[in-house]
């Protein structure tokens, strides 16, 4: 991305208010900026042979503006829609609304591929703090027939003293927080902690949607040998779990507590997990096996 089309991102992301600074001795108005937050609507097409084209609306959730076709891919590809970028035919704003948001979007798929009915009819309005709720069982996660983590990572990996400095890494890069302070962030990182990533949003899962989403369009989802760590910014619950055991990372750092739900999952599907990540500590939930100490 280009320094004049970041520019222009943020700009869609940052709204400019008035508030009241109120002391015990004082009340003074003042300027901030706050994050936005818009609906975003996905409608799903679809065509089986021999049938009319198809279609749902698979979600709409709350995000931060920008960044909307990676949010789509991430999440598509998480719910186990799609799983590759080339099982879309296209994917767009959809310009019949005219919103002057681009808050609907419309995604076809490629002739002949049909989306598990059970994820679509799953379809519920959902909002930033909790994504997509709803199949939080282990065996819908293996239904999605998630990669092998041991398979990827059986020989890697990764220096505890490293993860210590992935927040700050991060933490640099958030544009957004430094602007509004409202917004979770998500990063992706190499075995050496070299950052490869990172996505905004006021919403955990949609940043860790973007991240996958933009891995997926570029075609470097892991599915040989390599060891990828994924920060988030907040809590971490199955849906985090369900999105980083999609897409082959096989480390999970966060700097805040997991569920016990997630824990099981984590442990189900040989996933590394780090909570109450700080520059000198954090807690390994499970996979302790992959953490290495000079």
């Amino acid at each position: 991305m280009t320094e004049i089309a970041s520019k222009q991102q943020i700009t869609k992301q940052v709204d400019k208010v008035i508030y009241s600074r109120v002391g015990t001795l004082s009340r003074v108005l003042k300027h901030d900026n706050v994050v936005t937050e818009q609906p975003l609507q996905i409608n799903l097409y679809w065509n089986i042979e021999g049938h009319e084209l198809e279609t749902k609306v698979f979600a709409i959730t709350m995000r931060t503006l920008g960044d909307d076709k990676f949010l789509i891919l991430g999440l598509l590809f998480s719910e186990g829609i799609i799983t590759n970028f080339s099982d879309i035919e296209s994917i767009s704003v959809d310009n019949s609304v005219e919103d002057g948001k681009g808050n609907s979007w419309q995604v076809q798929l490629v002739k002949g591929k049909v989306p598990i009915l059970t994820s679509i009819e799953r379809f519920q309005t959902t909002y930033s703090s909790c994504g997509l709720c709803g199949a939080t069982s282990l065996k819908a996660l293996e239904l999605k027939n998630p990669p092998n983590l041991l398979k990827l990572t059986q020989n890697l990996q990764f220096n505890s003293e490293l993860i210590y400095t992935l927040a700050d890494k991060m933490r640099v890069q958030q544009k957004l927080f430094k602007l509004t302070g409202g917004v979770h962030g998500a990063a992706l990182f190499d075995q050496q902690a070299e950052l490869l990533a990172v996505f905004e949003d006021i919403g955990r899962h949609n940043a860790v949607d973007k991240l996958i989403g933009q891995r997926l369009f570029e075609q470097k989802l892991a599915r040989t040998e390599q060891l990828l760590v994924m920060l988030v910014s907040g809590r971490v619950s199955f849906e985090i779990i369900q999105k980083t055991v999609m897409a082959g990372i096989s480390i999970l750092v966060a700097v805040g507590a997991p569920s016990d739900l997630a824990i099981k999952a984590a442990k189900r599907f040989e996933l590394t997990l780090i909570g109450f990540s700080s520059s000198q500590s954090f807690n390994v939930y499970c996979g302790d096996w992959r953490i290495t100490q000079n």
